[in-house]
């Protein structure tokens, strides 16, 4: 054996050595029940046969959710916003909320939900100013991959549970989110407006969907914002965060798309005011143009993730579709235009592609009606299930 080929041999022992000198300790299973978070149908996370406690006071009438009680509380039908998942390609629902506003037609949300990068969207989306605008504009258009996230040295990665360190992101966060950002989204709780934030506990396999306007009345920032890291660690990529001794990673690794109020034991009531609305950012493209894939390993696995993650939105999609038809309100979804060129690795945040994202985001949300009223259908759905439901019928019916 040459003399270079044993250095490498021996570079590689030690490191062998020293991966098993530094394996993690061992964790116990945590019982600690969620005080904030619930399922996505609304029922306990850690007892799934019984509705949680949490909205008890909200679904007193026979057949109601959530939605229904907000629309008694706010005495109109309600405007709901839906913010996906898609790493730097949350720059395109920054600008859309943006053009939206110009627009002239954008209402006042008395409900947001978010994932990943929708769930960093979420809080200034919800709280809507133009000065909020301004922030999701700086958050989206003035930061590069040295604002998420470090790289890692090779021997950090021997007993590290991530490939990046994610200390840039948290600082971030704390940087947007402050004390004074909290009291705001609490005030807006004593207005009966409701924000949500998708994660996914990893130690349960359970998407756990969080009332930060609940957290935020409580006073509970780092709470708060642990939340909002937790939502948009993507796994294996990023390190998982840790909240009453669970472990939480990306909320779009198990579901892209939180459409707050579908739970509730019963089929819910006819709406109390008439139709409201959902709407729906996408922050990705529906498909991919076909590509002749070259047979590498790298190309055929990050295209495979990427039809998977395609997929995974199709079905939440979907599903998002018949709750919202179920709820009878109008269902209304925007998507990354085929067109503009976001690059294919949402995790780049590249300043040129997330300033392409978010000039097209800002000129499709200005025009007078950017919307699709049904989800795009890749054959996965029999064709007359959309036009099923779209004939006209008792509202909170599926026709």
């Amino acid at each position: 054996m040459g003399r270079k080929r044993f250095r490498g041999f021996q570079a590689c022992l030690a490191l062998l050595l020293l991966a098993a000198c530094s394996s993690p300790p061992e964790r116990t299973l945590s019982l600690h029940a969620p005080q904030y978070a619930t399922l996505p149908n609304g029922y306990e996370p850690l007892n799934p046969s019984q509705p949680s406690s949490m909205y008890a006071a909200m679904t007193v009438v026979p057949g109601d959710n959530i939605i229904r009680y907000l629309e008694r509380k706010r005495g109109h039908a309600l405007n709901l916003l839906s913010l996906s998942g898609g790493g730097q390609n949350g720059a395109f629902g920054a600008g859309f909320l943006i053009g939206w506003r110009e627009s002239g037609k954008r209402p006042q949300f008395d409900v947001v939900g978010g994932v990943s990068t929708g769930a960093l969207l979420a809080t200034h989306a919800f709280l809507g100013t133009p000065a909020d605008d301004a922030t999701l504009e700086e958050m989206y258009t003035k930061v590069t991959s040295a604002d998420i996230y470090q790289d890692r040295g090779i021997f950090s990665l021997l007993s590290a549970d991530s490939l990046k360190d994610t200390a840039p992101l948290r600082a971030m966060i704390a940087k947007y989110v402050t004390a004074d950002t909290l009291k705001r989204v609490a005030a807006a709780y004593d207005q009966n407006r409701m924000l949500f934030v998708g994660t996914t506990n990893i130690d349960y396999g359970q998407t756990w969907v969080w009332n930060m306007t609940m957290i935020a009345k409580a006073g509970k920032l780092q709470l708060y914002r642990d939340v909002l890291l937790a939502s948009a660690s993507f796994p294996i990529v990023f390190p998982p965060v840790e909240i009453d001794g669970h472990l939480f990673v990306d909320g779009a690794a198990r579901s892209n798309l939180v459409i707050p109020g579908m739970g509730g034991t019963r089929r819910p009531n006819p709406p109390l005011y008439g139709p409201g609305s959902l709407y729906l950012i996408n922050n990705g493209k529906v498909t991919e143009p076909p590509e002749a894939l070259i047979r590498a390993l790298g190309k055929i696995a990050a295209t495979t993730i990427s039809v998977m993650m395609e997929q995974s939105m199709q079905t939440a999609l979907a599903r998002s579709y018949i709750g919202t038809r179920l709820l009878g309100y109008s269902f209304n979804t925007v998507e990354i235009p085929d067109n503009v060129n976001v690059g294919n690795d949402p995790l780049a945040f590249d300043p040129t592609q997330m300033r392409a994202a978010f000039d097209a985001g800002r000129t499709l949300g200005a025009r007078g009606n950017p919307w699709s009223r049904t989800p795009t259908n890749l054959g996965d759905i029999p064709t007359w299930f959309f036009k099923e439901m779209m004939v006209p019928g008792p509202a909170g019916s599926l026709r």
